[in-house]
C-alpha cells in the first residue's frame, strides 16, 4: 500500500494566503476604529466646546485626499521608472488603500497592502515595495525640506528656555528650534534620496531578498527625484490646508479668526509633525508624537485652545478620508488571476529585510 503522499505547497498555500488576508482586515479595521475612538475621547478631555462646522471639515478631508493623490502619482512615476510599471488609477488606489495599513503597530503591513494592490496590474511585489520607500523617503524629505523654510523665515513664536547655553543661547524662539530641527531631518532624507546613494541602498536590499534582483529596481535618476519633490512639495501645501479647514470646522473656541496668513505656518506645522512623527515611531500613525508637535507650533496662529482641537480633529479627519477612500475603490480593483504569483507571499519575503524601513506616514 502506497503512503498517502505528503500534502503540495499548492494545497496549503492558498486556504493559508486566505487566512493573512482575512487576519490583516481585521488588523487594520481593528487598529483603525480603536484610533478613532482614542482620538475622540482625546478631544472631549481637552475641555473645549467647540461648534463644529461640517463644511470645512469636508473641505478638509478634500484637501488631504487631494495631497494623498499627488503622493500616489508620485509612486506611479517610480514604478514607471521599473521594468513593470503600471497605471495612474491602479497606483493611486493601492497608495490610498494601503494608508489604513500604518494603524497597525510596526506599519510594514503597508508594504504589504500595496504590493498585494499593484502586482494584479503587473507590478512585481519586490519592486513595489521599494517604490513604497523611495516614495515616503521623498515625501519626507520635502516635507522637511518645507518646514525648515517656513519657520526660518521668522514670526512670532514662544521662547523656549534652554537648560544649559548653547552658542552662547539660554533661549531660543520655538520657530528657530524647529527651522534647525527641519534643516537637519531635510538633510539626512536628501542624501538618502540622492540616486547614486538610494540605487547603492536599494542594490544591497535586492540582493538580500531572494529571488529579487536589481533588474527588478526603479531607474533612480536625478530627474524622479526632482519630481518627487515637486510632486509631494505640492502635496503638503494641500495637507496645510486641510489643517485650516480642519481649525476654521471649530468654530466657538474664543481663539482668533483665521485668515490666509496662517497657511504658511499651518504648511511648516504639518509637515514637520508627520516627518518628526515618522522618525519618532512609538506608536502607530505617528500617534501622540503628530499631535504634540501640531499643538505647539499652531498655537501662535491658531490660539492655544483651537490649536489643541484642531490637531485632534485632523486626526480624525484624516482617518475617515483614509478609511472612505478604501470603502469606495476597494471594490474597483482587479482580482489577481490565478495563474499569477501570490503578491502577499513574495511581499512577506521582502519584509523580512524591509521592516526598518517600512515606518510609512
Amino acid at each position: 500500500m502506497n503512503p498517502t503522499p505528503p500534502p503540495s505547497p499548492a494545497g496549503w498555500r492558498k486556504p493559508a494566503i486566505r487566512a493573512l488576508k482575512a487576519a490583516v482586515a481585521v488588523l487594520v479595521f481593528w487598529g483603525v476604529g480603536r484610533h478613532v475612538a482614542r482620538t475622540w475621547d482625546e478631544l472631549s478631555r481637552d475641555g473645549a466646546t467647540p461648534r463644529i462646522e461640517p463644511w470645512w471639515l469636508a473641505l478638509s478631508g478634500l484637501a488631504y485626499l487631494i495631497g494623498l493623490v499627488l503622493c500616489g502619482a508620485f509612486y506611479r512615476d517610480v514604478l514607471t521608472a521599473s521594468p513593470t510599471p503600471i497605471g495612474l488609477f491602479p497606483a493611486v488606489r493601492a497608495y490610498l488603500i494601503s494608508h489604513l495599513g500604518k494603524y497597525v503597530p510596526g506599519k510594514a503591513v503597508v508594504v504589504v497592502m500595496r504590493a498585494a494592490l499593484s502586482t494584479p496590474y503587473g507590478a512585481r511585489a519586490s519592486t513595489s515595495a521599494v517604490a513604497t520607500f523611495y516614495e515616503t523617503l521623498v515625501m519626507m524629505a520635502s516635507g522637511a525640506l518645507i518646514a525648515a523654510l517656513i519657520f526660518a523665515s521668522g514670526g512670532d513664536s514662544p521662547v523656549i528656555a534652554l537648560d544649559r547655553e548653547v552658542l552662547g543661547f539660554r533661549e531660543v524662539r520655538a520657530f528657530v528650534l524647529f527651522a534647525l530641527i527641519a534643516g537637519g531631518l531635510s538633510a539626512a532624507f536628501l542624501t538618502v534620496v540622492a540616486p547614486p546613494v538610494f540605487r547603492r541602498l536599494a542594490g544591497v536590499f535586492a540582493r538580500k531578498v531572494p529571488g529579487m534582483g536589481v533588474d527588478a529596481l526603479s531607474d533612480f535618476t536625478w530627474g524622479l527625484m526632482a519630481r518627487g519633490l515637486a510632486l509631494t512639495g505640492i502635496s503638503w501645501l494641500f495637507l496645510g490646508l486641510s489643517q485650516v479647514a480642519a481649525a476654521k470646522g471649530l468654530s466657538g473656541m474664543g481663539s482668533p479668526e483665521l485668515d490666509l496668513t496662517v497657511i504658511p505656518v499651518a504648511v511648516a506645522s504639518v509637515a514637520l509633525a508627520t516627518v518628526a512623527g515618522f522618525v519618532v515611531a512609538v506608536a502607530p500613525g505617528g500617534l501622540g508624537v503628530r499631535e504634540s508637535v501640531l499643538m505647539y507650533a499652531l498655537g501662535p496662529a491658531f490660539g492655544p485652545g483651537r490649536a489643541v482641537a484642531a490637531a485632534l480633529m485632523l486626526r480624525l479627519v484624516w482617518v475617515a478620508v483614509e478609511a472612505l477612500a478604501a470603502l469606495v475603490l476597494g471594490p474597483l480593483g482587479r482580482p489577481a488571476k490565478p495563474n499569477e504569483p501570490e503578491s502577499e507571499a513574495v511581499a512577506a519575503e521582502v519584509l523580512q529585510e524591509s521592516v526598518p524601513m517600512s515606518e510609512a506616514p
